[in-house]
C-alpha cells in the first residue's frame, strides 16, 4: 500500500513538473507613466533566449514563455525593466521615461533635434502637465512651470489676457511678448481693438491638444527667427494621429468658482463715526452733534436721527452680491488612429466659465483636425484646420479699469454701507430717475451690471498645408503654407436706465477688427552620420509673412427702448471710425549642428530678415548665433559612473531682433480732420526716420545640465547676460520743426540672471506602478534689470509716471517717489523724508528734492515647486508657484484708506489702527475731512500704497485615481481616471487688496477682477 501511494506521489510530481515547464501564451500592454498613453515597438524578450517581439501600435504583445520566465522590456527613451512572469497570463507594464536615455526628438526652431545634443537653453513642459487646469489659455498654465518664464494672469476675467516674459524686459517703449508658433505657424498675438472684454488670441487651442511646449530663452536657439525673437520664443507641438486602430479620449470637467477674499470693510455706525472725526479733525471747534448732523445729511440720512436710530441702521453687504459663486465646465473628445499611409487625428472641445464676479463669463469650442497622407514612398501631405469660436461678456468699464466707478469689482467695497441694494419691492435701489445712491460712488454698480451689455465675440481660423519630399537618404525639402484668420466683434450697450447713459438715452458702440495673418515658408533638412561618431545635421530655408488689420468703429445714442439693442435704432449716430494697417517680413535662415560621438557638440544658426516697419536704410538685419556643448558623462572617465549619469556643460552666444514696434514708426505721416479756411485737408503728424532699425537683444549662456544616482537627481543650472541695445525711443527734437520727438534707437539695459531647475526621485517602490512614488521639481529665477544708456547725457527719462520711471543704473518701470514715514505720535499727521533724511509734511516743489528709488514693478525672483505622490493608483500632485521683489501701487486700498475723509467705505484694519490720541504710534494718520492736513500732503501720496505684491500660492492640489487595466479590460475601456483639483486654493502675501497677481492695463488695479478660488471634479477616459 505504501508503494502504491508514493509511486502515485511521484507521477503527480512529474505530472506537475510538465505542466510547469509547459509553454504559455503571455499578453499584455505597455504604456507610458507619464500620461498612459500606449507605446508602440517596445521590445518584449525572455531572458536568456532569442525568444522576443514587440509591441504592436496599440501598444499590445503576446509572447510565448514558459510559468517560471522573466520577461525584458526595452525601449528608446524609457527605463528598461525585468518582470518575473509567475504563471500570469497577463503582464500590463508602464514603461518611465528615463531622462538619460535622452535620444527621443523634441521640437527646436524648424525642426527637431535629439535633447541629448541640445546646446541652446530651452524649457520643456508636457502637454499633461497642464491639461487638467481650469484656464481657457495654456499661457496662463506656464506660471511656475519653466524657469526663466514669468507668467502673470492680468487679471481674473476667463479666457483673459496674460503677460509673458521670457527672461526679463528688454525693451522700453516696445512689445515684451514672446513669438508664439503652433506647428510652424506664428500666431499673431495682438488681442485685437475691438476688445472690450480682456480677451486672449490663444484661446483657440484647446489645452488637451497640445503635446508639448518648449520655450527657446536665448539666442542661439532663437536666432532662426530672428528679428521677431528677442522676447523668446514659445514652440507649441500638438497631438497627431498614429497609425492602428482608432484611440477616442473624452476628458470633461465640471466645478465651482468662487470668490478668494472679501475685503473686511466698516458697517454703517463705524462709517458714520469715523466721518465726524475727519470733520472735527478739520475743525476741531465743531460741536459734535454739528457733525453729526453734517454727516448725516451729507448720506441723505435724515439730520435729527437719535444715536438709538443710527445705531439700529441696516449695513447691506455690496461686496458679497457683487463677488459670487460660478460655474466652470470644460468638455473635449478626440480621436486618432490611422494606417501606415494615412493617419488622422480630430478633437473637440467646448469649454463654459463664470467670473467671480456676476455677469462677467466665457463660452467657446474648437474643432481641430489633422490629416497626413503618405503619398509616395518620397512624398507625405500634412494638413491641419482649427476652427474655433467663443464669446466673452465683460464688465463696465473695460479691461483697462476705464469708468471703473461704475464697475462693482472696484466699487462693491467702497459704497457707503447704508445703501440698500435693492427696494422693497425688489427693483433697483438709487436709480438715476431717483437720484442715485448716497456718497461718492452714487450709482447702484449692481444695476449697472444687470442691465448693461458688454461683449466680445471671436471667430478664428488657422490652418496649413505642409508638404515633405524626401529626395535622397538624409535629404529632405519641406514646403508649407499657412494661413491665422481671427474676426473679433465688440458690442458695448449702455441702458438708459443706467447712470453714465440716462442723460442721452442710451448708448451703443460696436467695433468690427479683422486680421489675417498669412505666411510662406521651405526648408531643406541634411542629416548625415560618418564613421558612426560624426552627426552632422542642417537646414536652409526661407520665408515670407504678411500681417493686416482692420477695424471699424461706430457709435450712437438715443435709445427709444431697452430693448432695441442695435445701433439702427438709434435717433442719433455719433462717431464712426475706420482703420488699416499691415506689415510684411520675409527672410533666410540656416542652422547647422554637429556632434562628435555625442560628446563634443557644436551648433551655428542664423537668419536675414527684413521688415517693412523700419527705415528705408535698414530694412533688413542679420541676427547670428553659435552655442557649444561638452558632455562629460560620454567620457571615458564618467561612462560607467555609478553615480553621475549626465553632466553636460553648454555655452551660447547670438543675437536676436525685436520688432513689436508700431507698422509707421518709422514713416512720415499725414493725418486728417483739419480745417483749413473751412475746407477740409490734412497735415503732416510723424517725422520720419529712415535710420530707424532693429533693437537688438545679444545674449551670452552658460549651462550645466546634470543628472545623478541613476537620474534620481536630474535639473540644469544656468547663467545669462542679455544685453539689449538700441533701444528705440521718442527723442525730443526743436520745436521750429512743427515736430516734438522723433523716434530714434538711441538707449541700452541689461538682463542678468541666474536660473536653477532640479527634478527629484525621492522615493520609488513603484514595481509595476503598485507602489509608493514621490517626486519633486523645482524652479527659481533670479533677475536683475537695470536701464544703461539713454540718449545725450540724460540719466533720466523725462515725461515718465512716477511708476514708469526710466533712469539709469536701476530696472525699467522703476518706483521714484517719497518714501513715507509713518505718523507724528503727536499730532497724527502724515509725514514723509526728503533725500536728506529730514522729515517732512508736505511734497512741494522740485520732486528731486525728496523722490527716490524705493522699487520696480518688475519681479526679482519667481518660480515653482512641485511634489507628485503615487500609490496603487492614487496620485497626489501639489503645485507652488511664487513671486518676489514685485513693488505695485494698489489705487484700491488708497481709495479705502481714506478713513472718513470723502463718501468711501474704509478697510476696517485702517480704521481700527488710526491715530486718535497723542503719543500713539501708528502707520495710520488720523481721520481728516479732504484728507490732506493744512500745510501737507494728501495721505495717500508717496510710497504708503506701493505695496509688496510678492506671493507664494498653492496654484494646484489635485487627487486622482487610476483605475486598474485589468478592472478596465472587463468593460474594454483602455484607460480610466477620476481626480479633483483646486486651483488657487490659497495665497501667503502681505498685499492689502484682493490679489497682488495683476497686469496694470491702464488704471492699475482699479476695477481689476481678482484671480478666482476653482473646485473640479474630474474624468479621463481612453478606449
Amino acid at each position: 500500500m505504501m508503494r502504491k501511494n508514493l509511486l502515485s506521489l511521484l507521477f503527480a510530481v512529474f505530472i506537475g513538473l510538465q505542466a510547469f515547464a509547459q509553454d504559455k501564451t503571455v499578453s499584455g500592454k505597455v504604456t507610458s507613466s507619464d500620461d498612459g498613453t500606449p507605446l508602440p515597438g517596445v521590445s518584449v524578450s525572455v531572458k536568456g533566449t532569442s525568444r522576443g517581439t514587440t509591441t504592436d501600435a496599440s501598444g499590445v504583445y503576446k509572447i510565448t514563455v514558459s510559468g517560471n520566465s522573466t520577461l525584458i522590456f526595452s525601449f528608446i527613451g524609457f527605463t528598461s525593466q525585468q518582470v518575473p512572469v509567475n504563471n500570469r497570463t497577463i503582464i500590463d507594464l508602464q514603461l518611465a521615461s528615463d531622462a538619460q536615455e535622452l535620444s527621443e526628438a523634441v521640437v527646436v526652431g524648424y525642426g527637431t533635434q535629439s535633447r541629448r545634443t541640445l546646446t541652446g537653453s530651452q524649457a520643456s513642459v508636457k502637454g499633461s502637465e497642464i491639461a487638467t487646469m481650469p484656464t481657457n489659455t495654456f499661457d496662463k498654465a506656464l506660471q511656475g512651470r519653466a524657469a526663466g518664464v514669468q507668467v502673470l494672469g492680468a487679471n481674473g476675467t476667463p479666457g483673459g489676457a496674460a503677460q509673458v516674459r521670457v527672461r526679463g524686459v528688454g525693451t522700453i517703449k516696445g512689445g515684451t511678448d514672446p513669438l508664439y508658433v503652433v506647428d510652424g505657424v506664428q500666431i499673431n498675438s495682438n488681442s485685437g481693438s475691438a476688445a472690450f472684454t480682456s480677451s486672449n488670441p490663444l484661446n483657440y487651442l484647446n489645452p488637451n491638444d497640445i503635446e508639448s511646449i518648449e520655450v527657446l530663452k536665448d539666442a542661439a536657439s532663437a536666432a532662426i527667427y530672428g528679428a521677431a525673437a528677442a522676447n523668446g520664443v514659445v514652440l507649441i507641438t500638438t497631438k497627431k494621429g498614429k497609425s492602428g486602430a482608432t484611440k477616442i479620449s473624452f476628458d470633461a470637467f465640471s466645478g465651482i468658482v468662487e470668490p478668494t477674499k472679501y475685503l473686511d470693510v466698516l458697517n454703517t455706525q463705524e462709517f458714520i463715526a469715523v466721518r465726524n472725526e475727519a470733520l472735527i479733525n478739520q475743525s476741531p471747534t465743531t460741536e459734535p452733534a454739528a457733525a453729526m448732523r453734517t454727516t448725516l445729511g451729507a448720506i441723505r440720512l435724515d439730520p435729527a436721527l437719535t444715536a438709538d436710530q443710527i445705531a439700529a441702521l441696516p449695513t447691506y453687504d455690496w461686496q458679497r452680491e457683487s463677488y459670487v459663486s460660478g460655474k466652470t465646465s470644460n468638455y473635449s473628445i478626440s480621436l486618432n488612429g490611422g494606417s501606415d499611409k494615412s493617419t488622422f487625428y480630430l478633437s473637440g472641445s467646448y469649454n463654459s466659465s463664470d467670473a467671480n464676479v456676476r455677469n462677467v463669463d466665457y463660452k467657446g469650442g474648437n474643432i481641430n483636425a489633422k490629416i497626413s497622407n503618405k503619398v509616395t514612398s518620397r512624398l507625405t501631405v500634412d494638413n491641419s484646420i482649427n476652427l474655433s469660436s467663443f464669446i466673452q461678456r465683460g464688465q463696465f468699464g473695460g479691461p483697462a479699469g476705464g469708468s471703473f466707478l461704475g464697475s462693482p469689482t472696484f466699487s462693491a467695497p467702497l459704497i457707503l454701507p447704508h445703501n440698500p441694494i435693492y427696494k422693497d419691492d425688489g427693483t433697483y435701489y438709487g436709480t438715476p430717475a431717483d437720484g442715485g445712491i448716497a456718497g461718492v460712488l452714487n450709482q447702484n454698480v449692481l444695476m449697472v451690471s444687470d442691465l448693461n451689455k458688454i461683449e466680445s465675440r471671436v471667430n478664428q481660423a488657422i490652418a496649413s498645408t505642409v508638404l515633405t519630399y524626401k529626395i535622397m537618404k538624409g535629404l529632405s525639402f519641406r514646403p508649407s503654407a499657412s494661413v491665422d484668420y481671427r474676426f473679433i466683434k465688440g458690442f458695448n450697450f449702455q441702458d438708459p436706465r443706467t447712470a453714465d447713459a440716462f442723460n442721452v438715452r442710451g448708448r451703443i458702440q460696436n467695433q468690427n477688427t479683422e486680421n489675417i495673418n498669412f505666411i510662406l515658408n521651405a526648408v531643406v533638412n541634411y542629416d548625415k552620420q560618418i564613421s558612426s561618431v560624426h552627426n552632422i545635421s542642417a537646414l536652409a530655408g526661407a520665408e515670407y509673412r504678411r500681417d493686416q488689420s482692420e477695424n471699424v468703429q461706430q457709435s450712437a445714442e438715443g435709445i427709444p427702448t431697452p430693448q432695441f439693442t442695435v445701433a439702427g435704432a438709434a435717433a442719433n449716430p455719433i462717431t464712426t471710425f475706420a482703420s488699416w494697417t499691415a506689415f510684411k517680413k520675409a527672410g533666410v535662415f540656416g542652422r547647422v549642428s554637429y556632434d562628435y560621438a555625442g560628446k563634443y557638440l557644436l551648433g551655428l544658426t542664423a537668419r536675414y530678415d527684413g521688415s517693412s516697419r523700419f527705415g528705408a536704410n535698414n530694412l533688413w538685419g542679420f541676427f547670428p548665433g553659435i552655442s557649444a556643448g561638452w558632455d562629460l558623462s560620454q567620457e571615458a572617465f564618467l561612462k560607467n559612473n555609478a553615480y553621475v549619469n549626465q553632466l553636460k556643460l553648454r555655452a551660447s552666444y547670438g543675437s536676436l531682433g525685436a520688432d513689436q514696434i508700431g507698422n509707421f514708426d518709422s514713416r512720415g505721416l499725414y493725418g486728417g480732420g483739419f480745417n483749413y479756411g473751412g475746407v477740409s485737408g490734412i497735415a503732416p503728424t510723424q517725422l520720419a526716420n529712415p535710420n530707424l532699425r532693429w533693437e537688438q537683444n545679444v545674449t551670452t549662456n552658460f549651462a550645466l545640465d546634470y543628472g545623478l544616482f541613476n537620474n534620481r537627481v536630474q535639473g540644469s543650472v544656468e547663467y545669462f547676460i542679455r544685453t539689449s541695445k538700441d533701444l528705440i525711443l521718442d527723442r525730443p527734437v526743436t520745436w521750429l520743426s512743427g515736430y516734438s520727438t522723433i523716434s530714434e534707437n538711441v538707449g541700452e539695459l541689461q538682463n542678468k540672471g541666474l536660473e536653477f531647475d532640479i527634478r527629484t526621485v525621492n522615493v520609488d517602490k513603484s514595481a509595476n506602478n503598485r507602489g509608493f512614488k514621490w517626486t519633486t521639481s523645482f524652479n527659481f529665477t533670479q533677475i536683475d534689470n537695470k536701464v544703461t544708456k539713454l540718449y545725450d547725457t540724460l540719466t533720466t527719462l523725462p515725461g515718465r509716471a512716477v511708476d514708469g520711471w526710466i533712469k539709469i543704473g536701476y530696472p525699467v518701470n522703476s518706483i521714484y517717489t517719497a518714501e513715507y514715514a509713518g505718523v507724528n505720535p503727536a499730532t497724527g499727521r502724515a509725514m514723509w523724508y526728503d533725500n536728506n533724511g529730514n522729515i517732512i509734511y508736505r511734497l512741494a516743489g522740485n520732486p528731486d528734492s525728496y523722490s527716490k528709488i524705493i522699487g520696480s514693478q518688475i519681479p526679482r525672483y519667481y518660480g515653482g515647486l512641485t511634489n507628485t505622490f503615487s500609490y496603487k493608483g492614487f496620485d497626489l500632485e501639489v503645485f507652488l508657484n511664487y513671486e518676489f521683489g514685485r513693488t505695485v501701487f494698489n489705487n484700491q486700498s488708497a481709495f479705502m484708506a481714506e478713513n472718513g475723509g470723502r463718501l468711501f467705505n474704509t478697510l476696517r484694519s485702517i480704521y481700527e489702527n488710526r491715530w486718535t490720541t497723542p503719543g500713539q504710534i501708528t502707520t495710520v494718520p488720523r481721520p481728516f475731512n479732504g484728507n490732506a492736513e493744512v500745510l501737507g500732503s494728501g495721505i495717500t501720496a508717496g510710497s504708503r500704497f506701493y505695496e509688496d505684491a510678492s506671493f507664494i500660492r498653492v496654484k494646484t492640489l489635485t487627487f486622482g485615481y487610476n483605475f486598474s487595466r485589468e478592472l478596465l479590460k472587463k468593460v474594454k475601456i483602455d484607460r480610466a481616471r477620476l481626480y479633483v483639483q483646486g486651483y488657487n486654493l490659497y495665497t501667503w502675501s502681505k498685499w492689502t487688496g484682493f490679489d497682488s497677481e495683476f497686469v496694470n492695463l491702464g488704471s492699475g488695479n482699479n476695477g481689476t477682477i481678482p484671480q478666482p478660488r476653482t473646485l473640479t471634479f474630474g474624468l479621463q477616459l481612453g478606449l
